[in-house]
C-alpha cells in the first residue's frame, strides 16, 4: 500500500514538472516573440516614382525605404525596412547624372542627418530635426545638388535617432536635358554657308 502511494506521489511530481516545463517554454516564447521587429506590410513611398536612386546598404545590399520603427504609426507613418531606436544607420543612393538639371535631395528624418556626402563631397552637414517627421521626402529637408558627374553619382547619407520612434526616407529628382551635338550643329553651319555661296554665284552669273 505505502509502496503504491509513493508511486501515485511520485507520479503527481513529475506530472506538476512537466507542466511547469511547458508552462515556462511557452512563456519563453511569448517574451521572444514580443521582443522581435514587428513585420511590416508593404509601405508605398510618396516619391518612389520620381526618384532617381537605386537605394542600397554599405554593404552594397538592396535597401527598401523608409526605414523606421513599430512606434511610427503614432504619427501616420509606415516603414519598409525596421531601423532600431537610438542607434546610427546609412543609406546609399546611386544615379545616373547623364543629361541631368535641376537636381535635388529631399529628406524625412526622425530624428537627425549626420551627414550627407555626394561622390565623397558633404552636401548636407549635421541638421537636427524634433517631433514628426514627413510622409513625403518633399515636404522635408531640401538641397541642390549642383555638382552632378555623367555616368554614376553616389551620395551616402548617415542619420541619428534618439529614442521613442525612428524614420529615414528620401529621395533624388531631376530633369533630363536634350544633349547638344556639336557635329550636327557644324553641319548645318556649314551647309549654311555653301548654300548662301552658291546663291551668290548664280545671281552674279545672272
Amino acid at each position: 500500500m505505502e509502496k503504491c502511494l509513493y508511486s501515485m506521489k511520485g507520479g503527481n511530481n513529475m506530472k506538476k514538472l512537466l507542466s511547469l516545463f511547458v508552462l515556462a517554454t511557452m512563456l519563453l516564447t511569448v517574451g521572444f516573440a514580443s521582443a522581435q521587429p514587428v513585420p511590416t506590410v508593404h509601405y508605398d513611398r510618396p516619391c518612389a516614382g520620381v526618384d532617381l536612386c537605386t537605394w542600397k546598404t554599405v554593404n552594397g545590399a538592396s535597401l527598401d525605404l523608409p526605414l523606421g520603427s513599430q512606434d511610427t504609426a503614432s504619427c501616420n507613418l509606415d516603414y519598409n525596412t525596421y531601423w532600431a531606436v537610438n542607434t546610427n544607420t546609412v543609406a546609399t543612393c546611386e544615379f545616373n547624372g547623364d543629361n541631368l538639371a535641376d537636381v535635388m535631395l529631399y529628406l524625412s528624418i526622425d530624428n537627425d542627418i549626420v551627414s550627407c556626402t555626394l561622390n565623397g563631397n558633404e552636401v548636407l552637414g549635421f541638421t537636427a530635426h524634433e517631433n514628426c517627421a514627413p510622409a513625403d521626402p518633399r515636404n522635408g529637408f531640401t538641397k541642390s545638388l549642383t555638382v552632378i558627374n555623367p555616368g554614376k553619382n553616389t551620395l551616402v547619407c548617415t542619420v541619428a535617432d534618439r529614442g521613442v520612434m525612428s524614420h529615414f526616407d528620401a529621395c533624388v529628382t531631376g530633369t533630363k536635358t536634350i544633349p547638344s551635338v556639336p557635329e550636327f550643329g557644324a553641319f548645318v553651319g556649314a551647309l549654311t554657308v555653301l548654300g548662301a555661296l552658291g546663291t551668290f554665284f548664280v545671281v552674279r552669273r545672272k
